[in-house]
């Protein structure tokens, strides 16, 4: 049996397209954290194990962990509002797998709707006590994924973010400030968040602190990426080349990376010498296979 388990709060503009992806599965458990909206009433209409008995605490892991204890099923698929499955032939296939392989979760490959960006995302896990969310934020599970599944879950952007847009920020500081240098993860996403504000400063900061303490070489060479933009963006082109060149040296087939070098490089410049190297760094990222890399973006935006 295949419990999917979905959080929610003031979600009513995306639930239905979410819930309507899981037909065919055993069992769908939907945790409301306090909304405002027709949440709760929506999704009553697709499943009468609706829980409202949590309340929001900025705590990702609490409330994912909360609405797990609810779920019936020896398998959980974790949903966000904001994600659609594409198959669910696929879970069932995958369960099968994993039980042969006696593991306890399974990749998922994430979708962007609006970039076609793919990462693998353990999502499928055993309804196991060894297996549980952890951190406040950009969560992750207890136990890594194994790579068992063509499980494909696209994920998009939801409008109840715009009702507390400071959230992601809020909390990374608030982990940050209370671990220090041991909220590594944290630290990461602190940095790319304020690299989404345009605070480039503090974004350079941050990471600088990451990579220090990281041992995790895809999420490592990422750090080094945006801090190349960043520093590209502060007009410090000869920085930008330098931490371009560490996210290569801790990853040579980030094919990302490695345009971004040629676009660093002068690609089409008018000095001979710039369009050469930039010529050269292009041709290399045609080679560039992205094993190992967090983020496969498909289109990149270097302005």
């Amino acid at each position: 049996m295949i419990s999917a388990v979905i959080i929610a709060k003031n979600e009513e503009f995306l639930l239905a397209n979410c819930l309507n992806s899981l037909k065919g599965i055993d069992e769908i458990i939907v945790c409301d954290t306090g909304s405002r909206d027709r949440t709760v009433e929506l999704a009553k209409l697709f499943t009468d194990k609706v829980f409202t008995d949590y309340m929001w605490e900025d705590s990702f892991c609490k409330a994912r962990n909360h609405a797990k204890t609810h779920a019936t099923g020896d398998w959980i698929l974790s949903l966000d509002v904001d994600e659609i499955l594409h198959d669910m032939r696929s879970v069932r296939e995958a369960v099968a797998m994993a039980e042969q392989h006696g593991s306890l979760a399974v990749d998922c490959t994430m979708i962007a709707s609006d970039n076609g960006q793919e990462f693998l995302y353990p999502r499928l896990f055993k309804n196991d006590p060894r297996v549980f969310w952890v951190g406040k934020i950009h969560n992750h599970l207890s136990v890594v994924g194994e790579g068992l599944s063509n499980v494909r879950i696209t994920h998009g952007y939801s409008p109840a973010h715009q009702l507390d847009p400071e959230r992601a920020m809020r909390i990374l500081k608030k982990e940050v400030d209370e671990r220090g240098d041991e909220a590594v993860r944290e630290l990461f996403y602190l940095g790319r968040e304020y690299f989404y504000k345009r605070d480039y400063k503090n974004s350079i900061k941050t990471l600088k602190r990451y990579v220090k303490k990281s041992t995790y070489f895809p999420e490592k060479a990422e750090a080094f990426l945006i801090m190349g933009r960043a520093y590209w963006y502060l007009h410090r082109g000869e920085d930008a080349r330098l931490a371009c060149a560490k996210a290569l040296i801790v990853n040579a087939n980030f094919k990302e990376a490695i345009a971004f070098m040629a676009f660093l490089a002068g690609l089409g410049s008018e000095n001979k010498q710039w369009d050469k190297n930039g010529q050269q760094w292009s041709k290399m990222a045609e080679t560039a296979d992205n094993s190992n890399v967090l983020f496969v973006r498909k289109v990149f935006d270097f302005r």
